[in-house]
């Protein structure tokens, strides 16, 4: 729904090409850029991230940009997003996923974010995607026409938190299908939402991804409400964990509304493209949470 990705494998393979590998299909833009140089920052820090071999931000045929990587033997944290596979894991998320959460936040916070910044900077990431607020400024421009998102919009300018004490390489999508975790230590794929910024956003995007389970792909009932309640009870233990490691709870509050908006944005997007939106189902959801935290009252459908 989100990305298109490809196994495949070159047969007779030239050198450097054996073995299997995946292809990443994104959007053609500066995004290439942003994920190649999270994905060199974070394979400098020790996260074990798949050898990239080749990367382009246009393949005029397709309309597409890309990225190729090595596909490594290992497996998620989850064994899938399909409703009986993920309700197999519920017990093992309601018990362990949040502390080990805090791991990864641990692991990403060790990440110098100077020489991950220059490595960014290097692969010619432009120092807007680079810094810090890259969604806010995303958000803002994609919503500047919706004036059912306005308050939303000036709610998240005037409460942004001030910069933290220290700048962290996050991930903006910790959700344990982008985690391996084993004997080589912590791994992560999927960096579309990451970059150089406030720990509390990996907290926040994450805790709205399980608090508003199971929406973006809601199963029918009684799954439907049981997973509901697990992902309330996975959100609210991850901020017993995290919250204060990362500067509190008004401040992971901050960021569960601004990837409300991210998500939004990404409706808006979407739906100007043509494109059926990923989160289009949970809209009403999102607006909820959003109206919730902003205090309130939002239109958009």
């Amino acid at each position: 729904m989100f990305s298109s990705l490809y196994a495949f494998e070159l047969r007779p393979a030239p050198d450097g090409w054996t073995g299997s590998f995946v292809v990443r299909l994104v959007k053609p833009s500066e995004q290439v850029r942003l994920e190649v140089g999270l994905h060199e920052a974070a394979s400098a820090a020790g996260f074990g991230t798949p050898r990239l071999l080749f990367w382009e931000t246009d393949l005029a045929d397709l309309g597409l940009g890309c990225l190729v990587m090595e596909r490594l033997p290992s497996r998620t944290y989850v064994r899938g997003v399909e409703p009986w596979r993920f309700a197999l894991d519920v017990p093992k998320l309601l018990g362990a996923w949040p502390r080990r959460f805090s791991h990864v936040l641990d692991a990403l916070a060790r990440v110098d974010a100077d020489e991950a910044m220059e490595t960014l900077l290097r692969d010619g990431v432009p120092h807007d995607l680079a810094r810090p607020g890259r969604h806010l400024r995303a958000v803002s421009a994609t919503l500047a026409e919706e004036t059912s998102l306005a308050g939303v919009i000036d709610w998240l300018h005037d409460n942004r938190p001030a910069p933290p004490e220290r700048l962290c390489l996050v991930h903006g999508d910790l959700w344990p299908g982008n985690v391996f975790m084993g004997n080589g230590g912590v791994r992560l794929i999927d960096w579309t939402r990451g970059g150089i910024d406030d720990p509390a956003l990996d907290v926040g995007f994450a805790k709205v991804g399980f608090a508003l389970m199971p929406e973006p792909f809601p199963p029918p009932p009684p799954i439907r409400q049981l997973a509901a309640l697990a992902g309330r009870s996975i959100a609210a233990r991850i901020s017993s964990h995290c919250d204060q490691l990362v500067g509190g709870a008004d401040r992971v509050r901050y960021y569960e509304a601004l990837r409300c908006a991210v998500e939004l944005a990404d409706v808006v997007a979407e739906r100007a493209s043509g494109a059926r939106p990923g989160w289009e189902h949970g809209v009403p959801a999102l607006v909820r949470h959003l109206e919730i935290i902003t205090n309130g009252s939002i239109t958009f459908t």
